[in-house]
């Protein structure tokens, strides 16, 4: 008899281990090349995790079983896939990777403590794992640029590193007592990024590019239709990331000797200045 390949064991007992090295090796790779200024070199790596096995396993896994909001039904009502449904969904990202057609998203009003709400904007499983390979592929092309104070979705980075740089720079060593704190918050941040500012600055093939607009026309306000990112999907928060860049710098000051003197620190769409 046969063994079903679509069996849970077959998904349980896989060597996730392995294809996380199998990633990490083509990841490490894709950063290096960015570092030393090769960018074709990059984008041909990318090509490879998108066409890698373990790559689409592991985007599966990931926002199957990993991620918080994996029990959150897109406009397609699934709210899980079953063993057998995820290795179906392993062969059509394999079959349609570079032709990926997005649905559309199901929308969540989200309370604020302003008394308003924000939309979250929910894509369907298999769209979200689509996002979360195209996120392998683009994150460490990224994170070879990416300013050193920017805290915010970013790998191995999180809020209290941000905490740890604010407190050095505003301790009595520095000068703290001295210095004046801003606090800086972009309006809108997420509903508002033009798209084409976005996608000038992501590095990939241009079949990820045209996908992105894709993933981004499909969470569009109807009165803003070249500007937002649906908050609720895998890849936006990178995408902010990309299109923020560099902003940290607005806030520095440097001493006669060339010493940066005020520094600023950005999580996300928020930043903290002390000058």
């Amino acid at each position: 008899m046969t063994q079903n390949i679509c069996s849970s064991d077959n998904w349980e007992f896989a060597d996730w281990k392995q294809f996380q090295k199998v990633l990490f090796r083509l990841q490490r790779r894709i950063f290096k090349a960015i570092r030393e200024g090769d960018k074709a070199r990059a984008k041909r790596l990318q090509k490879l995790v998108l066409s890698s096995y373990s790559a689409r396993m592991l985007a599966i896994r990931q926002v199957t079983q990993l991620n918080q909001g994996k029990k959150t039904a897109g406009i397609d009502g699934k709210k899980s896939l079953t063993f057998k449904e995820r290795f179906q969904l392993e062969s059509t990202l394999k079959q349609n990777t570079k032709t990926w057609q997005h649905q559309g998203l199901r929308e969540i009003p989200i309370p604020k403590k302003d008394g308003t709400k924000r939309l979250l904007k929910i894509p369907t499983i298999a769209d979200r794992a689509w996002q979360c390979l195209v996120k392998y592929a683009l994150e460490p092309a990224h994170e070879a640029e990416f300013h050193e104070r920017s805290y915010g979705f970013r790998p191995g980075r999180g809020t209290h590193d941000a905490q740890k740089i604010l407190q050095i720079n505003l301790n009595s060593n520095s000068n703290g007592i001295d210095k004046r704190v801003l606090e800086l918050d972009i309006e809108k941040c997420f509903d508002r990024i033009n798209h084409k500012a976005i996608l000038d600055r992501v590095i990939a093939p241009e079949f990820i590019i045209g996908g992105l607009r894709l993933c981004l026309k499909s969470g569009i306000n109807p009165k803003f239709p070249e500007q937002g990112t649906p908050q609720g999907g895998v890849v936006s928060p990178l995408l902010a990331n990309i299109a923020l860049n560099g902003i940290e710098k607005i806030g520095e000051f440097k001493s006669k000797d060339g010493k940066i003197t005020s520094k600023c620190i950005r999580y996300a769409d928020d930043m903290v200045c002390a000058t």
